[in-house]
């Protein structure tokens, strides 16, 4: 029966996918967190902590004095969700009713739900989330990538392109698709963010910063681990970072940089537009993408200068010890989303990024585990 129950278990994780994705796309936790903020219940919630957050510690959520009375009744989720039809109602009560099973929220006795530690993460509001990664992991978008997949598996090509036509990126760049990139844009943010966070050593404590004098960080995003890497190397360090154009307008320096320390940040740092995938054509084997990236981070290495690898590992062969970091992330399904989603882009293991820069004719000088998913490896040239 234990063969049986791991087959199952992996059937039904498509469904709670499914379930967290209704979820977010009508906003419940957002709904539920801000009900509860109000509430007059809440009052004696210490300054300037959100009420919802009172009890979430405590996994138990917002909760107080244990009045059942508190809460929010599936009818007010629903009219706040524009799901107020009774038979609406009905489907979104026995959705949240699992995902409360699964410790997305709290249930309540008078089918009433209460926002817990879970329910606060997944609040999508003005900073960057894991409900803004979680939405944009499974929003309708990537979701029809998914459904593809044996094709995109037998054909070799990317699930995303073959759903949509275009890739990922291209995608976020449509007018009519702001509100995907923004999205984008904001999950990534949390997850750089979060990844370096936790664990037994910090990244800020994994290399000597102190003696970079030029930072080049190749798809740095909106700059979160390029500010936190130039304000810990000093007031020498110049900062170059790549990305596309989309991602290049929407960078605030003084909001980014300076707000981490980073002294006269508009003069110190260049802003790049542009692909690192291109000119590589869509066709190109990843070999050949891989072995002329490798040339052309060489080419811009300075002498006795380094290449460092900010990833999660996926691990190796036969290795089950290892499938899921502390914070709960699983390289081996995120090279999975990667392989579906974005053209060019891999996961790899240890021994696998080892055989590419060796390759290249680099070796690995360090490897230390930070935060809570991630690895930094050191390459120099042999």
């Amino acid at each position: 029966m234990q063969a049986t129950a791991k087959v199952f278990g992996a059937i039904q994780g498509h469904w709670l996918s499914a379930c967290l994705g209704v979820m977010l796309q009508l906003k419940v936790a957002d709904a539920l967190v801000d009900h509860a903020a109000s509430s007059s219940s809440h009052d004696n919630a210490p300054a300037g902590q959100p009420a919802a957050a009172k009890g979430a510690a405590n996994g138990r959520g917002a909760a107080a004095d244990d009045d059942d009375s508190a809460g929010m009744s599936i009818e007010q989720i629903a009219a706040a969700c524009g799901a107020s039809s009774p038979t609406a109602t009905s489907h979104l009560y026995k959705v949240l009713r699992v995902l409360a099973q699964h410790e997305m929220l709290d249930e309540l006795p008078g089918r009433k739900f209460i926002p817990n530690a879970a329910t606060v993460q997944l609040v999508q509001g003005e900073a960057p989330s894991l409900g803004h990664m979680a939405s944009h992991l499974i929003n309708p978008p990537k979701w029809d990538a998914w459904k593809v997949l044996p094709q995109a598996v037998q054909q070799g090509k990317t699930a995303f392109v073959l759903a949509h036509g275009m890739d990922v990126y291209q995608y976020g760049e449509l007018p009519e698709q702001a509100a995907y990139g923004e999205e984008f844009m904001k999950a990534m943010s949390f997850f750089t963010r979060h990844s370096l966070a936790g664990g037994a050593t910090s990244l800020k404590d994994a290399y000597d910063w102190a003696g970079a004098r030029v930072i080049l960080d190749v798809g740095g995003g909106r700059g979160e681990l390029l500010s936190s890497a130039m304000s810990w190397a000093g007031p020498q360090a110049k900062g170059l970072l790549l990305d596309r154009q989309m991602v290049i307008d929407s960078i605030d320096i003084p909001g980014m940089f300076e707000a981490k320390g980073v002294a006269g940040a508009a003069g110190r740092l260049t802003l790049m537009s542009g692909d690192v995938r291109q000119p590589f054509p869509q066709q190109a084997q990843q070999a050949q993408v891989d072995a002329l990236l490798m040339k052309h981070f060489l080419e811009v290495l300075a002498p006795g200068g380094s290449i460092l690898l900010l990833q999660t590992l996926v691990p190796e062969a036969g290795d089950r010890q290892h499938n899921t970091c502390e914070d709960g992330v699983a390289p081996g399904l995120f090279a999975i989303e990667i392989l579906a989603q974005c053209p060019g882009g891999a996961w790899r293991t240890l021994s696998e990024w080892q055989a590419l820069f060796s390759a290249a004719g680099l070796r690995l000088a360090g490897n230390t585990s930070v935060g809570c998913n991630m690895n930094l490896m050191v390459w120099k040239a042999q």
